[in-house]
C-alpha cells in the first residue's frame, strides 16, 4: 500500500532532518524544532512516527513549492527538524505504518467543493494538533503526547520452490473482514519480510516471486502463492493479529507454476519517440479483487515490464501520470491475452491527440476562486485531459482526446461558483460535445464561471415530533434534465445533527429530494416521487437566490 504516502508527497518537497542537534542557533531566518513523541496512554517513545510541521498559511491553499519540514521518530521517540522558517506551524505526528495516515494531510491543504466542511475541517485540525511559533532567531523545543493505536504486525519468510530464501518477493495483507486495510511489502534480500500497522483482525498473506525486471513495479496477487503454500485464497488460513503483538513465522513457500513476463515500449504514433513517465497497468479482466492488477511506468527508453503474470484475459492501459510524460498523449486502452509464452516485445503507439486553449473570465461580485479545474473528456475512449490554472486568465490542454470530448470547468470551492457558459465559435459546449480529429487546435474557447450560484438551505425532519433527521442525504434535481450541463455548486450534502443542510447550483428549477441510506435501496426512489408529488414543478432558483424549504421523512 505505499501509492497513497508516495501520491501525497507528490505535492510536497519533503526535507528529512538529521539525528544530531547542533550546537549553535542556526542562520537568521532558519531553526531548529526538536523534541520527543510519546504514548498518552503509557508515557513510552513513540517510535517510527512520522512528525511535520504544516504551515498555518498552507491550510486548504496547497501552494506550489511547499516545503513540509519532515523527520521520523527513532527508538527514543525523538525527532528533529532542521532549517524550519519563521512562522506559525502546526506539528502533526502519525504513525509511519497506519495505513492511510496521510489523507487528513492531504485534506487540510487542499480545498473541497465544501467551503462549509471545509472551515469545520481546519477548525477540527487546529484544534487536534500542537501550535508551534518560530520566529527564525531561536530553537524550539516541543514535546509531544499521541494516541496510542496498539497496532500489531505480521511477519515471516518467503522461499522458493526450492526452499531457498526468495529474495525481493512482494508480500500482500489483506483483511479478512474488509474492516481494516492491509499492506504490501518487499521481502529483504533474505527473504524475511514484515508488515507493520496492522489493526486488530484476521488477514489473509500471500506473496508473489521476485520481479524479473530492474524498474520498480507493483505485482497484484494474480501470481501469487497463499500462506503458507496454496494457490487458492480459500485454502489459506487467516492469520490472526493481536494489539502490540508480532504475528511471527507466518513463512510462505512459493509454488513452481508456469508465470510469464509481459514487456513492451511506448512510443508516439506520428514520430516513434519514446515515451517515459507513463503508467502502464495490467489488469484481469472481470476481476473485483483490488489486487487484481500490475502496475509500473516507461522508464527513459519508454519501456515497461511486468512479472509473474498467469495465462488469461488482461486490459493493459497506457496513460500519462502526475510527472507528466514529455511528450504528453491519449490514454489508450487494449485487451491482451497471455497465453503459454512471455510476451517480450509489444510496441504500443499513442496519440498526441488534440490541443485546446482559450480564456476564463470571471463574473459577479466576491471572491475570486481559489484555483479552476479544466478538462476536456472522452467518455467513448475513457480519457480525459485536464489542467488546474490558479486564477481566471488563459489555459490549454495538450494530449485531448480525439472525439467527441465534454469540456467542463469546476472553480473552487465549488458551492460559491457555477459555470455559466462554455462556447466555442457560436456553439454551446454546455449543451453539446466538440468532435475532434487527431492533430487539431482549438483556440479561443471562452468559459465563463459566475459567483451568482443560487442557495437553497432547509431543514430535514420526521413526521412524527418534528425532530431532526442528521445523516440524511440531501440532493438537488434539475425539474428538466434537457438543460445546460450543471458545473459548479454543491448539489449533494448530509443533514448535520440539528437536521440542517445547504446546497448550491446556478439556475434553474429543481427538486430537493432527502433520504435515509438506511432505508435500503429502493428509498432514493421513493423520495424522487415524494418530491415530484409535494414540490410539483420545483424551486426556482435566480442567479444569487436563497430559498428555504422543511422536508419531512417518515
Amino acid at each position: 500500500m505505499l501509492a497513497p504516502f508516495l501520491l501525497c508527497l507528490a505535492l510536497v518537497t519533503v526535507a528529512f532532518a538529521q539525528d544530531k542537534k547542533p550546537d549553535a542557533v542556526p542562520p537568521t531566518g532558519t531553526t531548529v524544532v526538536s523534541g520527543r513523541v510519546i504514548y498518552e496512554d503509557n508515557g513510552q517513545p513513540a517510535t517510527r512516527h512520522r512528525v511535520q510541521l504544516i504551515a498555518s498559511a498552507a491550510v486548504l491553499t496547497s501552494p506550489k513549492g511547499l516545503r513540509i519540514p519532515t523527520a521520523i521518530t527513532n527508538e527514543r521517540g525523538e525527532f528533529s527538524l532542521q532549517r524550519v522558517d519563521a512562522g506559525e506551524y502546526y506539528l502533526v505526528a502519525l504513525p509511519v505504518d497506519e495505513r492511510g495516515s496521510n489523507r487528513e494531510l492531504t485534506s487540510i491543504l487542499a480545498r473541497s467543493a465544501d467551503s462549509a466542511a471545509d472551515a469545520a475541517r481546519v477548525e477540527q485540525f487546529k484544534k487536534k494538533y500542537l501550535r508551534v511559533a518560530v520566529d527564525g532567531q531561536h530553537n524550539v523545543e516541543v514535546n509531544v503526547r499521541v494516541p496510542n493505536q496498539h497496532f500489531g504486525t505480521i511477519s515471516g519468510m518467503v522461499f522458493d520452490a526450492m526452499h531457498q530464501p526468495a529474495a525481493r518477493a512482494m508480500v500482500h495483507i489483506v483483511s479478512k473482514d474488509q474492516d481494516s486495510p492491509g499492506g504490501s511489502v518487499l521481502a529483504d534480500d533474505e527473504g524475511r519480510y514484515k508488515v507493520r500497522g496492522l489493526p486488530k483482525g484476521e488477514y489473509i498473506v500471500s506473496a508473489n516471486p521476485p520481479s524479473k525486471g530492474e524498474r520498480m513495479e507493483f505485482q497484484g496477487s494474480p501470481g501469487a502463492t497463499y500462506f503458507p503454500s496454496t494457490l487458492l485464497s480459500q485454502n489459506s488460513p487467516p492469520v490472526e493479529v493481536l494489539p502490540d503483538h508480532d504475528t511471527s513465522n507466518v513463512d510462505i513457500t512459493l509454488i513452481s507454476r508456469a508465470l510469464r513476463s509481459v514487456a513492451g515500449t511506448v512510443r508516439i504514433r506520428r514520430d516513434k519517440s519514446l515515451v517515459s513517465n507513463a503508467t502502464v497497468r495490467l489488469v484481469v479482466k472481470g476481476a473485483e479483487s483490488p489486487l487484481s492488477h500490475y502496475l509500473t511506468s516507461t522508464d527513459q527508453s519508454g519501456h515497461w515490464s511486468f512479472s509473474n503474470v498467469p495465462d488469461g484475459s488482461y486490459s493493459l492501459s497506457v496513460q500519462p501520470t502526475q510527472i507528466e510524460p514529455k511528450p504528453r498523449f491519449v490514454q489508450v486502452e487494449q485487451e491482451l491475452e497471455v497465453n503459454g509464452a512471455d510476451i517480450e516485445d509489444l510496441q504500443i503507439e499513442v496519440s498526441e491527440g488534440a490541443r485546446l486553449s482559450g480564456i476564463v473570465t470571471l463574473e459577479g461580485s466576491g471572491a475570486s476562486p481559489q484555483f479552476i479545474n479544466i478538462s476536456a473528456t472522452s467518455h467513448k475512449q475513457r480519457a480525459t485531459s485536464s489542467i488546474r490554472i490558479d486564477e481566471v486568465g488563459k489555459f490549454a490542454l495538450t494530449g485531448v482526446p480525439q472525439d467527441e470530448v465534454v469540456v467542463s470547468a469546476f472553480a473552487y470551492p465549488e458551492d460559491k461558483f457555477y459555470v455559466k457558459s462554455i462556447d466555442f465559435n457560436g456553439a454551446d459546449l454546455l449543451r453539446g460535445n466538440l468532435a475532434l480529429a487527431e492533430s487539431d487546435e482549438i483556440k479561443n474557447v471562452r468559459i465563463v464561471i459566475s459567483t451568482g450560484v443560487g442557495v437553497i438551505t432547509g431543514r430535514v425532519l420526521s413526521q412524527v415530533g418534528d425532530r431532526p433527521v442528521a445523516g440524511a442525504n440531501v440532493l438537488l434535481r434539475r425539474v428538466a434534465d434537457d438543460g445546460p450541463r450543471l458545473f459548479g455548486g454543491k448539489i449533494t450534502g448530509l443533514t448535520d445533527d440539528r437536521g440542517v443542510f445547504a446546497l448550491s447550483a446556478g439556475p434553474g428549477n429543481y427538486h430537493v429530494v432527502a433520504w435515509r441510506s438506511s432505508d435500503g435501496p429502493a428509498a432514493f426512489s421513493t423520495a424522487m416521487d415524494k418530491a415530484i408529488l409535494l414540490q410539483k414543478n420545483g424551486i426556482v432558483l435566480s442567479p444569487s437566490d436563497r430559498k428555504e424549504i422543511v422536508i419531512r421523512l417518515p
